[in-house]
């Protein structure tokens, strides 16, 4: 099992991360209705005690009864929905304020029926002298309840002349620290359960939603090199999967296409290959069917010697081929007189045209072209040796530079024979190409020439185009890259 089987599936990877983000929106979410839901608390707790502090001193600026009414007053009961403003989170839940009166001396006038003593640790806190404002403390005490605290003075007459009271005001805490704990515990299962939820959910969605991917797996695994004009985008896929399969598609056609190219080619290189070891062995075998005399085996040798070293230029010529197409190729560009180059060229190939009777000119317009010089000159004298070999007696070999509108470079060679068919011009540069008979190379050709040439010029970030000439023949131009300063 390697690594790519041993580790998680994509749903499985999805759901987790899925998984962990809505963990997160949880925790934020969860951690900010706790923090609200306590402030709400908190601040209604302290409503309730400034409301029954607040009902004591206006008690005590219209009476000084100390009976049964004040009694009534400090017992009774209070809920949240009975506070303006109120959310009223737990309605149902008493909340009962103790309350002590004490005199301007700190003795005790009364305090609530159901108050029990205080803890030592708890203490009131300090009120300001007739101050409205009440100050409000919240502590813990020594059995870890929560009680939340307040101080206020206030006057009343008593016995016809005025005396300052101290209220003070006390609030358990309990029930509502019981309902925080439930609550935090609710959100704790929300929050398992969500995360869960979450999980397995998503782990459905993503499976039902690569499940076209599986599909076209499923498609793709049936197609081999047999089979490499089948298609796998005919099908209604989701847009991104629509964009992959369009993708397949497109490399199974450059596939398919340089299969065929390869095909081709291998069935092309055995018949250019069958032709001079079919000559080879059959002068071989008439060479060995009786004993012949020096200069017959000499005239045989010599005819086997063309053969081969037709063999060899064709095995140079394909090893070349490969390494121009090999990305990693480099070639050596300069600044290059196209002149000169037409003067070697011309030079090179005088005796053959006039041999031919042809006859072959150059016009440069003293252009320079950035180049190898090496395959410039291969290319040049390819394309002219092609037109020699394909030019009528008495006809005219052209070779013609020029610049382009975009500062490119054009050099053409043209000849006036017969011309290609027009159908035929995109393939004559494919390896081994035949066209028809009237244009059939001669022996000594190996069908690589044009190839070759097309090749060069793509190392040069070029192009070759080829047309028919007017009124006859045929034009092969060289479209070089405009020249780097």
């Amino acid at each position: 099992m390697n690594k790519a089987s041993a580790g998680l599936s994509l749903a499985g990877k999805l759901a987790i991360h899925y998984a962990i983000t809505t963990f997160a929106v949880l925790v934020i979410a969860s951690g900010i209705l706790y923090w609200s839901v306590l402030d709400h608390l908190e601040r209604e707790h302290q409503n309730l005690l400034i409301a029954k502090i607040s009902d004591l001193k206006r008690y005590f600026k219209t009476s000084s009864n100390f009976g049964e009414e004040l009694h009534e007053l400090i017992d009774i009961e209070h809920h949240h929905s009975q506070m303006p403003h109120s959310s009223a989170i737990h309605p149902g839940i008493p909340h009962h304020v103790f309350v002590r009166i004490l005199d301007s001396e700190g003795k005790l006038i009364l305090q609530s029926g159901m108050m029990q003593p205080l803890p030592e640790a708890l203490e009131f806190p300090e009120a300001n002298n007739l101050n409205e404002n009440i100050a409000v403390i919240k502590k813990k005490s020594t059995n870890n309840q929560q009680y939340l605290l307040g101080s206020a003075w206030t006057l009343t007459n008593f016995q016809g002349r005025p005396e300052k009271i101290l209220l003070q005001g006390m609030l358990e805490l309990a029930q509502d620290e019981t309902l925080l704990l439930e609550y935090q515990h609710t959100l704790v299962s929300v929050l398992a359960f969500g995360v869960l939820a979450s999980a397995l959910s998503g782990f459905w969605i993503t499976r039902r939603g690569l499940q076209p991917l599986r599909q076209i797996t499923n498609a793709i695994q049936t197609i081999n090199a047999q089979q490499l004009n089948e298609r796998v985008g005919s099908k209604n896929w989701p847009h991104e999967i629509a964009l992959l399969a369009d993708s397949f598609d497109q490399m199974l056609a450059r596939l398919d296409q340089s299969f065929g190219q390869l095909s081709r080619f291998s069935a092309d290189l055995a018949h250019e290959l069958r032709t001079p070891v079919n000559n080879l062995m059959g002068e071989t075998e008439v060479a060995l069917s009786r004993e012949r005399n020096t200069e017959e085996y000499c005239q045989i040798l010599e005819s086997n010697i063309e053969e081969c070293s037709r063999i060899a230029r064709m095995i140079d010529e394909l090893l070349f081929l490969a390494r121009a197409e090999d990305p990693k190729t480099e070639i050596n560009c300069q600044p290059l007189s196209v002149e000169n180059e037409f003067q070697k060229v011309l030079s090179f190939y005088e005796g053959i045209a006039a041999e031919h009777q042809l006859e072959i000119s150059c016009k440069s317009n003293k252009i320079v072209v950035y180049a190898d010089q090496r395959l410039l000159r291969q290319v040049l004298t390819n394309l002219v040796s092609n037109a020699i070999r394909y030019a009528p007696k008495g006809g005219q070999v052209a070779m013609l530079a020029e610049t382009m509108p975009d500062q490119s470079i054009k050099i053409s060679v043209g000849d006036n024979g017969i011309g290609i068919p027009q159908d035929q011009i995109p393939h004559i540069f494919d390896r081994f190409y035949r066209v028809d008979k009237s244009r059939h190379r001669d022996t000594q050709g190996t069908g690589l020439g044009l190839a070759i040439v097309k090749s060069i010029m793509h190392l040069h970030g070029g192009t070759v185009l080829a047309r028919n000439n007017q009124p006859q023949g045929t034009v092969l131009e060289l479209i070089f890259p405009p020249s780097k300063k």
